[in-house]
Parts: structure tokens; C-alpha cells; sequence
């Protein structure tokens, strides 16, 4: 009988896990999971700080109990720690009883996952928590409750910084936000998250930018210019590392940065051995020759039932690359994204079209702005970034635009998006058609 193993059981081992077994019920399937829980959404775990998301439980997908009557093998707490790909082994350690053996495979998929990057003035002080696995937020949950926590400090701005300090917040607990350098959330232009700032102002976040923690005393942190804060509670966000350690005497390909190269059938460079997920380096769909890498549910999703495909035998299905398609809620803002880094997009002749409007007719009562900027290939037309910010409609607009970009359209056939309009959703010319408008005389110049 064919086997395969997948080594993680969260988004992408877990979904490939299910799909092959949908397409091939006979191959067995085992899963290699080194933590207690599977198969979670750990996007929705800062929501079940606030009460937004009621229970934790709600956030299990599934269960080995579960994953048991599909015929699929789970075995948690247990650590793929060597891989062997010229013997088509694994190397396995059994955390509880700490045990090490060998299991073989026909088929490997990684989707090991990362692990949070932790300051070293943080590591083993008792308050302070990261948000990577859902025994996190376990412990972190059981911290607020038993401690009565009333004040926090989140170290960091990106995804998990902006979610964790609004869940607090709406807690009612009041949240102090470190930012090391001068600029919050770097997934938007520095010149578009204005709207961040008056969030954090409205709500009563502290913000202090340009610091970081260089001591820890009891429940006071002390900062880098001196100045002492009150730290009963500390979560890290300060980004994730790759967990491809045990790959590093495997002879599967590696970046600088501890990824792992894919190819179009999600393949590493063994053909038996794919790989998917927060630990996976892969392509953009729309600019030939440039690697990217995305840790988010989607693209893990989306390659999970790609590498089913192969490994059952369909190899017409493949990985066209990914747009890296984001958004982001922080209270009342809604900031989306999509394609090159600013930095990649320097390295492209390009000209920029920049529209702000309302986001329905402006004569109805709840009119919001709503701004779009697009940076557009000198040459194709093509749309290699977009930015999206508002309040309201912004998950449609970043949604239209990536669908049409994914499907080969250009800034200049914006002004044909037929959107949906009743004065409560749009204006006769959304923004989208404006940005298409400005796009076709922008290139004139």
C-alpha cells in the first residue's frame, strides 16, 4: 500500500491530509503533529481574547478521533527530527514517553509551520506570551484570568500586534504598543496607515515608537530611552521563524532564510517530497521570476489540494504562484493589500494611480472614504501592487482587484468591472472604474 506522511497537522498538513483521502481512499495516510492540537484556525484565536469568537473549541476543526474514522493516522506530540529522503525514512521522536524511531513513506509532505521569533530580554519571563499554536492561547487566557490582568504590553505591529491590542482592548484590558522603529504595520504605504494612528487615539492605545525592551524587572519593563513602563503582560509579535531545522543534513533545498523552495506541482527538489504552508517559498502569479512567501490559510489551503492532486495521480493540477492577497481589521479600519513589496516594486518601471472617494453615493448618510492605489507596469499595464484602506467595502474592492489581476487583466480594463450599484454599496463610478480612468490617462504622460 502506498504511504504517505505529512509532518504538521494545522492548515496545510491536515487539509492535504483530507483531500488525498477524498481522492484515494485506500493510501494510507499518517499525520506527525509535535504539539497537542490539530487541525485549528489559529487566524480566529485573537478573536476569542475579546468574546468575538464565543469558545475555543469553535476554533478545532478536527480531532484524531475524528481524523480516525476517515482512516487517517494522527499522532500528536510526536516530532519528525531527521528526515532521511535517500531512504524514504523519517526520523520521529515521541515526546510523552520520549522515544525516537523510524517510520518510511512513499510520499512526504511538509507543512512544518513556524514558530514565533522571541526578543532575547523575553524569553523565560513568566508574563509574557506569544499567539502561534492554540495552547498559546490556552495559557495566555488562563494568565488574564488568574492575574486579573487590566493592562498589557504588545510588542510589535503586524497582524498579530494590531489583532491581539484590538481583542484586548475590547476586554477591556488597556493595551501599551512597542514599535522598534518609527513605523507601524508595514504591509501598507507608511503614507496610508494614518488611519491606524487616530484608531489607536480613539480607543486609548498607548503607542511608542523608536523603543524596545531592554530589561525586564518583575512586572515593569525597562525601555531603551530609560523610561520604565508598567508590564504585567507582554505578547510578542515580532514575526515567525521557519521550523526546517530538522531539514538541514536532509539535502532538501533550503533558502538563506530556512525555506523551502517549491516547484509548480508543489514539489522540494525530491519528487516524492513536497512541501506547503508558513515554511514554503513559492512564486507570484502575475511577475515571471520572483519568489515569494506567504503564511497565510489560503495559499496553504490551495496548495494542500494541489499536492492531493499529485499525489493521487492528476498532475494537470498545479500552482500558478500566489498574489499574496491580505487584510487587516483594527477596530474600524479595514486595510488590505495585494502583490510586490514597495521595495519590489522600485526594481520595476512602474507609475503609481492614487483614487480617494467615497465607497457608496456620497449623498447617503453613511458615505465613508474608501482609497485605492495601484502601481502599474510601464509596459503590460499590469497591476503589481495594490493597497486598499477604509472603513467599509474594502474586502470587495482588494477581492476584485486580485481576481482580476489573477485573471490577466490590466489597470487599464478597470474601467469595465461592472460593479454591483444601489447607493448603499457603490456610486455609478466605483472607485475601481475611477482608478482605471486615471490609470488610462496616467499612461499618456
Amino acid at each position: 500500500m502506498t504511504k504517505v506522511i505529512a509532518v504538521g497537522g494545522v492548515a496545510g498538513g491536515a487539509t492535504a491530509a483530507s483531500q488525498l483521502r477524498r481522492l484515494d481512499p485506500d493510501i494510507g495516510i499518517t499525520i506527525y503533529e509535535r504539539y497537542e492540537e490539530i487541525s485549528y484556525g489559529s487566524c480566529g484565536m485573537p478573536y476569542h481574547i475579546s468574546g468575538e469568537v464565543e469558545t475555543r473549541d469553535s476554533l478545532v476543526n478536527m480531532t484524531p478521533e475524528k481524523f480516525k474514522q476517515k482512516n487517517i493516522d494522527v499522532k500528536t506530540c510526536h516530532e519528525v527530527i531527521a528526515v532521511h529522503p535517500h531512504n524514504n525514512t523519517v526520523t520521529v521522536l515521541d515526546k510523552k514517553n520520549n522515544i525516537e524511531f523510524i517510520d518510511s513513506y512513499d510520499y512526504l509532505i511538509l507543512s512544518p509551520g513556524g514558530s514565533p521569533r522571541m526578543l532575547p530580554v523575553l524569553k523565560d519571563t513568566p508574563q509574557t506570551f506569544s499567539l502561534n499554536k492554540i495552547e498559546d492561547l490556552d495559557d495566555l487566557m488562563a494568565y488574564i484570568e488568574t492575574h486579573n490582568i487590566s493592562e498589557a504590553l504588545v510588542v510589535g505591529s503586524g497582524f498579530i500586534g494590531l489583532e491581539v491590542t484590538e481583542n484586548l482592548s475590547e476586554r477591556g484590558i488597556s493595551v501599551t504598543m512597542l514599535q522598534h522603529d518609527d513605523r507601524i504595520y508595514k504591509n501598507i504605504e507608511a503614507d496610508m496607515n494614518g488611519m491606524l494612528y487616530e484608531a489607536m487615539n480613539e480607543h486609548g492605545i498607548t503607542l511608542k515608537l523608536n523603543k524596545e525592551i531592554t530589561k525586564i524587572d518583575g512586572e515593569t519593563a525597562e525601555l531603551s530611552n530609560g523610561e520604565t513602563i508598567n508590564a504585567p503582560l507582554i505578547i510578542s509579535g515580532t514575526g515567525i521563524s521557519p521550523n526546517t531545522g530538522f531539514l538541514k543534513s536532509s539535502g532538501i533545498t533550503l533558502t538563506d532564510k530556512g525555506l523551502i523552495p517549491i516547484n509548480k506541482n508543489g514539489q522540494t527538489n525530491f519528487d516524492n517530497i513536497y512541501a506547503l504552508g508558513d515554511a514554503a517559498v513559492t512564486r507570484y502569479q502575475h511577475v515571471p521570476g520572483l519568489n515569494m512567501q506567504s503564511a497565510l490559510a489560503w495559499p496553504a489551503h490551495r496548495l494542500a489540494h494541489i499536492i492531493a492532486n499529485q499525489i493521487s495521480g492528476d498532475s494537470s493540477i498545479t500552482h500558478e504562484g500566489f498574489l499574496g492577497t491580505n487584510i487587516v481589521q483594527f477596530f474600524d479600519c479595514h486595510i488590505a493589500s495585494f502583490g510586490l513589496s514597495e521595495r519590489e516594486v522600485a526594481d520595476i518601471p512602474h507609475f503609481v494611480v492614487d483614487q480617494q472617494q467615497k465607497n457608496k453615493s456620497g449623498y447617503m448618510k453613511s458615505a465613508a472614504p474608501i482609497r485605492i492605489r495601484i502601481y502599474v507596469d510601464k509596459k503590460s499595464g499590469l497591476i503589481l501592487r495594490a493597497a486598499v484602506t477604509g472603513t467599509a467595502g474594502v474586502d470587495k474592492r482588494i477581492d476584485v482587484l486580485a481576481a482580476h489581476t489573477r485573471l490577466g487583466g490590466t489597470a487599464f480594463d478597470l474601467i469595465n468591472i461592472e460593479v454591483a450599484y444601489a447607493p448603499p454599496f457603490s456610486s455609478p463610478k466605483d472607485v475601481i472604474n475611477m482608478v482605471g480612468y486615471k490609470a488610462i490617462e496616467k499612461a499618456k504622460e
